[in-house]
């Protein structure tokens, strides 16, 4: 199978997690929403103006410093452990408390207002057996991140109103971009995840054996390097680079932020005209900025920060929207 094939089904999976924590999250939220006064949205927003998303921002800065810097010098296994932990299981627990609330009738109570003990451990349970089952069985990873992303991306949707929402994201995707491209302490956490298999990221791994042929001369060029070291490895291995195939891998990943903050936005646009339409527009719009964000992925192959193409285009398709609306 051609590296090309092997990208193109890569991205198709990425952008069916994304499209599954949209609409899951957007679904949460139909339940939350219906039936709730303005009073009760306006009243659970706790973020009321630009400079509390800024505070945010370096909130998330100084975090993420402080996380490298622990992990940078810890070499053991079990502080990653723990806190991806805390982290599914209070996100998980966000998730599990929204659909507790609509199994028992009181969404609105349940969310805006205050829960009983029994829905708190209801939904405490699931969360716990989720935290652990990803322990167990790490190929559990992509569900868990999605999982997270939800309860994460409706929580801040709840917190924003839909012009903060605007104003978070893109002070979100001027750090995502200096993260990335001048610090690149974003890449570095990326491959920490990676490396851990930690849900901070849905990923698409494989390993495809295919012609020499198919690569191009630069390719084979950088493969002819690990050939030597993959013949010592004999069996199977050995058996295909002597057969002139080369063990193409191909990793793709999309991390939770990427996922969850879009989704933010989108609850947070229900809040404007009290209805999904704005909401939905949101969601198409990052659907497009990912595929964008792909098609450069493609091109020049490096790690590219996923938020400033998001938010383009959900700029471009809300701008769309209005548009339309004033004809």
């Amino acid at each position: 199978m051609p590296p090309k094939v092997i990208e193109f089904r890569q991205l198709i999976q990425i952008l069916t997690m994304f499209m599954i924590v949209q609409f899951l999250g957007l679904l949460l939220a139909t339940q939350v929403f219906n039936g709730a006064t303005y009073q009760e949205l306006t009243g659970a927003q706790v973020i009321s103006s630009p400079a509390s998303a800024l505070f945010y921002i370096v909130y998330i800065i100084v975090f993420s410093v402080i996380l490298l810097f622990i992990f940078k010098i810890y070499k053991g296994r079990k502080l990653f452990v723990v806190f991806e932990g805390a982290i599914v299981l209070l996100s998980s627990f966000i998730v599990f408390s929204i659909i507790v609330a609509v199994l028992a009738n009181n969404a609105q109570s349940g969310v805006f207002g205050s829960s009983s003990v029994w829905s708190f451990v209801a939904a405490l349970i699931p969360a716990m057996i989720l935290v652990i089952a990803k322990n167990r069985i790490p190929r559990l990873r992509n569900t868990t991140a999605i999982i997270a992303s939800v309860g994460v991306g409706v929580a801040l949707g709840l917190s924003f109103s839909f012009e903060l929402a605007l104003v978070f994201m893109a002070l979100l995707g001027v750090y995502d971009f200096i993260a990335v491209f001048v610090t690149k302490h974003m890449i570095a956490l990326g491959d920490m995840a990676v490396q851990n298999n930690l849900s901070f990221l849905i990923m698409v791994r494989e390993t495809k054996a295919v012609p020499m042929s198919y690569l191009t001369a630069k390719e084979q060029k950088e493969y002819a390097k690990s050939k030597p070291a993959l013949e010592k490895q004999g069996g199977i291995v050995d058996k295909m680079t002597r057969e002139n195939m080369a063990l193409m891998p191909a990793m793709t990943a999309l991390g939770t932020g990427d996922l969850a903050v879009p989704l933010m936005l989108a609850v947070a646009a229900y809040k404007v005209d009290l209805n999904f339409m704005l909401s939905f527009v949101v969601v198409f719009g990052s659907m497009l900025g990912l595929m964008l964000n792909m098609l450069v992925l493609r091109r020049y192959k490096k790690a590219l920060p996923a938020i400033p193409l998001l938010f383009a285009g959900i700029v471009i398709a809300t701008s769309i929207y209005y548009g339309l609306m004033l004809l």
